[in-house]
């Protein structure tokens, strides 16, 4: 049951969840104890004319008054360290286990979706634990207790005026069941706000380079809208229901001034004893009003809790080795033994791959748009496991070793490189944060980025923006086979590392990458042909199947999907075909 697992975060704080109750029951001790002090100053001072008795009960008055001050004001800080105190290790789960996932997992789940989940869902499940549980605490004891009062002062007339109970219970299981829906999909529409929003702000460069503001405008407002839309319906619900909550508690008052103030006019109950029973029932209301709010806030807790819950439940398609084996020694052979793979089961992308890449060879991948090249690359660090067969780097099984250690001896340098808002020097160590600053300087040397960083405002210190797009394509380029080159892994994976670059630049890169490689095992995926001549063969793949290898001459003289892709495009050094 969800809302069993969401009161089990309050396990470390079980300390502080009893101090907080103890100081609401003193608190309400407290607040009952005022209208009987009010009734015996009507009757012990009002009525009977005793002035002496008067100071005393002030004086007590004034002390119930300031000790419910302190009561309260102590609640609510204790009861707000635990509502931050969830609200805590919540983010630290749900970030710690988003950082476990596999990449399948955000393949499916779109980032505003994880953001919203993150953020609103949470704040809603932490409040309802910190202070939404300890309203409901003190509503439930202030009924108990106030109900008891009222059948010790007069049986007949709190019977009459709680008749409304039943009835009220009857609505607020119906509002609940109704709205318990609506709020589910409130939150989702949410969530879908978030995406538009995240989506639209990263990908900003591209909506303004096509003049496509308006429309993603319109989108965002239709997503906004949907929102609005399901918000209203929540809404309705609520301003239909919470009056007639509202409208039930007062009947009771109705009865208590019809029936209790005949008992009082008739002399059966003192003017005291009927202010305290009316001051009483009144104090039911309060309880009475708020069980509508407190059932939508637990609905909307338990909705945000089963869209964390969907978060933390989830399993890592690539999972760690149980125990795993270390790397071994060894130059980065690489063999993939009859391997397949697929993102789903009706859509197989790799078919039954039996390829070797003998240690400190460069081999380049070649085949149209949706071969399978990106696809057979990643599953060498394991960023997706193979479905079928296996990958081994130095005869072991990729799937033995742990991720850390194996992504430590495995280099990637997408198309699309990755900067964080940080300085150059910690983008370049990333992967290597103890590296020494000479060694920092080092790796962007081989890249051929020391010149530009030191031509930076603050060279190695200078902080680029957000995605590193201060920086020129090339300039991020060059940083990422740098940060790649400080690992010093024994295999290189190169992903179109020069697509985003101009001819001169490339040729920098090039020159660079011919000293990295040397040595290494390195995989290239490349549209150009000044960069696959870096490579000793070449492998073409169609439709997810190894179809040829060889030197350009052979294949060029052998194979015909080669020469239509090398007649197509790779005769021009300076053509992209397009994406693998």
């Amino acid at each position: 049951m969800i809302l069993l697992r969401l009161l089990s975060f309050l396990r470390p704080y079980r300390a502080r969840v009893i101090l907080t109750a103890l100081f609401a029951i003193g608190l309400m001790a407290c607040t009952v104890t005022l209208p009987y002090l009010t009734g015996r100053v009507i009757d012990d001072v009002l009525r009977s004319g005793d002035r002496g008795a008067l100071p005393p009960l002030l004086a007590i008055i004034l002390v119930v008054i300031t000790l419910r001050f302190v009561l309260g004001l102590a609640r609510r800080v204790v009861s707000g360290q635990v509502s931050l105190g969830v609200e805590f290790d919540l983010r630290d789960l749900v970030f710690g286990h988003v950082q476990r996932l596999s990449f399948a997992f955000f393949d499916r789940m779109p980032v505003g979706q994880l953001m919203s989940r993150a953020t609103s869902d949470l704040q809603i499940v932490r409040f309802f634990l910190g202070y939404g549980l300890v309203f409901m605490f003190m509503n439930l004891f202030t009924l108990l207790l106030i109900t008891g009062i009222l059948l010790w002062l007069n049986p007949v007339l709190a019977v009459m005026s709680l008749m409304v109970g039943p009835a009220l219970a009857a609505v607020a299981i119906r509002y609940s069941r109704r709205t318990a829906p609506v709020r589910v999909d409130v939150q989702q529409r949410v969530a879908e706000v978030t995406e538009a929003a995240e989506e639209s702000m990263v990908g900003i460069r591209v909506v303004k380079a096509f003049g496509r503001e308006a429309d993603r405008t319109q989108r965002f407002t239709g997503t906004a809208r949907r929102a609005f839309d399901r918000s209203m319906d929540a809404n309705r619900l609520e301003s239909f229901y919470q009056p007639i909550m509202g409208l039930l508690p007062s009947l009771g008052l109705a009865v208590v001034l019809l029936y209790g103030g005949s008992l009082a006019i008739n002399g059966k109950m003192t003017l005291g004893e009927f202010v305290q029973f009316y001051l009483y029932l009144s104090m039911l209301m309060g309880p009475f009003r708020f069980a509508g709010m407190l059932v939508g806030q637990g609905q909307r807790a338990v909705a945000g809790g089963k869209r964390i819950f969907e978060i933390i439940d989830a399993v890592p398609d690539v999972a760690e080795p149980e125990r795993p084996r270390p790397m071994p020694d060894g130059p980065g052979d690489i063999r993939f033994a009859s391997a397949s793979f697929g993102y789903s089961e009706d859509r197989t992308v790799l078919h039954d791959i039996d390829l070797h890449i003998p240690a400190g060879t460069t081999v380049a991948l070649i085949g149209p748009t949706g071969s399978g090249k990106t696809t057979l690359t990643e599953l060498v660090p394991r960023y997706y496991d193979v479905t079928d067969g296996r990958v081994l780097i130095d005869g072991v099984d990729v799937r033995e070793v742990s991720l850390h250690d194996l992504r430590h001896h495995v280099g990637v340098v997408s198309q699309e490189p990755f900067l964080f808002s940080t300085s150059v020097r910690e983008n370049i160590a990333y992967g290597r944060p103890d590296a020494t600053p000479e060694q920092v300087e080092d790796a962007a040397v081989l890249a051929r980025a020391d010149e530009f960083i030191r031509a930076l405002p603050d060279g190695y210190d200078t902080v680029i923006g957000e995605r590193g797009y201060s920086l020129s394509g090339g300039q991020r380029q060059r940083l990422a086979i740098a940060r790649a080159v400080l690992t010093d892994p024994r295999i290189l994976i190169l992903d179109e590392a020069t697509a985003s670059v101009d001819a001169s630049t490339e040729r920098e890169i090039q020159q660079a990458l011919a000293a990295v490689m040397a040595g290494r095992t390195t995989i290239i995926i490349a549209h150009r042909l000044s960069t696959i001549r870096l490579a000793n063969e070449l492998i073409v793949l169609d439709h997810g199947r190894v179809v040829a290898r060889g030197t350009h001459d052979e294949l060029y003289a052998d194979n015909a999907l080669y020469r239509e892709i090398h007649d197509g495009g790779l005769a021009r050094p300076d053509l992209v075909l397009g994406e693998s």
